[in-house]
């Protein structure tokens, strides 16, 4: 009598069972599949706003404060990062401030689940950035 190994075995069950379960594993693999593109969606999204932020902070440390220039600035990094500027929101230190100034750039965009969608649910979570830095120029 040759041992016949345990997946063969699930598989060729007499009863049907075995195709059952293999049904059931494959289902719970692919949700558990779709979970991991949405949590690799989700930190490439905010991998993209840190980035955005940052460049954005760089050029505000320069001009000491947040304005309409920068705030164009900010959105045309964020179209070139993959971004979806219409959902993207951002707001900044005003200008003007004095060197040694903590300035700060804050920007939040929403993140839309997809792998709840065959539960009939639909879940927006909100990715937060916010970044300090100094202000670098004296003002006179």
């Amino acid at each position: 009598m040759s041992k016949k190994r345990p997946i063969k075995k699930l598989l060729t069950d007499i009863h049907g069972e075995g195709i059952i379960t293999g049904l059931y594993t494959m289902l719970i693999l692919t949700i558990i599949f779709f979970i991991g593109i949405d949590i690799a969606g989700y930190t490439s999204t905010s991998w993209k706003l840190r980035n955005t932020c940052r460049e954005a902070l760089t050029l505000m440390k320069i001009e000491n404060g947040f304005d309409s220039q920068i705030e164009e600035f900010f959105y045309d990094v964020a179209e070139t990062n993959g971004l979806d500027i219409r959902q993207l929101d951002v707001s900044g230190t005003p200008k003007p401030r004095q060197r040694g100034d903590v300035l700060t750039v804050r920007a939040s965009i929403p993140y839309n689940l997809r792998s709840i969608r065959p539960f009939n649910r639909q879940i927006i979570v909100d990715i937060d950035y916010e970044i300090s830095g100094l202000a670098q120029q004296y003002v006179r």
